[in-house]
């Protein structure tokens, strides 16, 4: 599809959105960073070894920036799983926090989220990585704490077998507590770095969390300081009923399975109950279902895209899995818009079904459409993942002395 009568997503200055809400977007980076659809690496403009290249990676997020989107998200298997004869989906995952340090060195706003698991990782490791991934971006990392459920990729870290879900979230639980405690082992002004007197750090203000639990022993502290951002975002995608609660009680964004708007109201409000109930704002916590787009000049020629593919693929793969936006650019702006204004979400896991041009139609065609409604903002409203979400800083600026 032509991209060429816009002229691209508004950059100007703005107020907040006329909704007083501000519709969120994550970009998922879904096949090699070349589309949802397992048939996007063999589309016209795809190039079938992008995966290997950074520069795909890099050039897919750039344009997510230009879309003046929150964040990227890299999703990861750390093994082959499912079907890799005919798509690179069940395979070729890079470790994704490597991607999104080359991204942060070629972006300066958009966030960068990475999946790791809870199961077959250390919290030390994973508090390490993505502190490191917060600072050297300016405080725009964010962790998606997931359990494996996958017994091949258990099977590559020495496990016997997979656990009961109990059981791999009870150590969940306790892993992502002991991250977000070395996350805070280091108070704002530990860092001094005063060339006049000589003093680097101030030791004192250091914490070792000294964690003793049923799952693990870390003495911690972290050997960074607060980012910009104070530290990484939670990101969950919880479904059952130990992931709602770790969700509820840790999340600050949730990835929503939900398909229909009645099914994402009671996801949404049984979340965010959850949140209340460990003395959380309800509101902070952001919830963003997968939205799946296919755009074209008509309804019409998208179906016959997506026909295509499917005819590609050899079978119709992605019916039912989330949320369809299929048709023209002011079709995809409906449901985003109705799914957004109903409360139903506050924004998407975006994942066009061919990043080859379908991602530019989506920043270029419907981007400006969703600006025009006043539900899309028209530039960043500051320079941290936090600060895209409207979410507080951990560490809240200390009062002003008494005169």
């Amino acid at each position: 599809m032509s991209t060429e009568p816009s002229t691209g997503p508004t950059t100007e200055p703005s107020t907040e959105p006329s909704t007083g809400r501000e519709l969120h977007l994550n970009l998922h980076m879904v096949g090699g960073a070349m589309g949802v659809h397992p048939a996007a690496w063999r589309e016209p403009g795809s190039d079938p070894y992008g995966f290997a290249r950074v520069e795909t990676w890099v050039a897919a997020a750039q344009l997510a920036e230009r879309g003046l989107m929150d964040a990227v998200f890299l999703s990861d298997t750390p093994g082959i799983f499912g079907e890799i004869d005919t798509s690179p989906h069940g395979a070729y995952y890079h470790e994704p926090t490597l991607i999104l340090t080359a991204i942060a060195g070629a972006t300066s706003r958009i966030g960068l989220i990475a999946t790791a698991s809870t199961t077959s990782n250390e919290p030390y490791n994973i508090a390490r990585r993505f502190k490191s991934l917060d600072v050297l971006s300016g405080g725009r990392a964010g962790w998606n704490a997931v359990t494996t459920y996958i017994p091949q990729v258990v099977a590559n870290f020495g496990g016997s077998g997979l656990a009961p879900r109990t059981d791999r979230y009870a150590r969940a639980e306790e892993f992502v507590d002991i991250v977000k405690a070395l996350w805070h082992s280091w108070e704002p002004e530990a860092l001094v770095a005063d060339v006049h007197t000589g003093r680097f750090t101030d030791p004192g203000r250091l914490r070792p969390i000294s964690h003793r639990g049923e799952h693990f022993s870390v003495r911690g502290p972290l050997p960074l300081p607060p980012s910009a951002q104070g530290h990484p975002l939670v990101v969950q995608a919880g479904a059952s009923e130990p992931g709602r609660e770790l969700a509820g009680r840790t999340a600050d964004v949730v990835f929503s399975g939900a398909k229909t708007p009645d099914v994402a109201h009671a996801y949404a409000a049984d979340v965010r109950a959850r949140a209340e109930r460990h003395g959380r704002d309800p509101r902070s916590v952001k919830i963003l279902p997968g939205l799946m787009t296919t755009v074209a000049d008509s309804r019409r020629e998208a179906l016959n895209r997506l026909r295509r593919l499917d005819e590609l693929a050899g079978h119709a793969p992605w019916r039912g899995a989330h949320i369809e936006a299929i048709g023209t650019p002011e079709q995809v702006a409906d449901v985003a818009e109705e799914w957004f204004v109903s409360g139903a979400a506050d924004g998407f896991t975006l994942m066009p079904d061919v990043f080859a041009d379908g991602l530019a139609a989506f920043v270029e065609l419907v981007v400006p459409i969703l600006q025009k409604r006043g539900v899309y903002r028209s530039s960043y409203r500051g320079s941290t993942l936090r600060e895209h979400y409207g979410l507080p800083h951990p560490y809240p600026a200390p009062a002003p002395a008494a005169v």
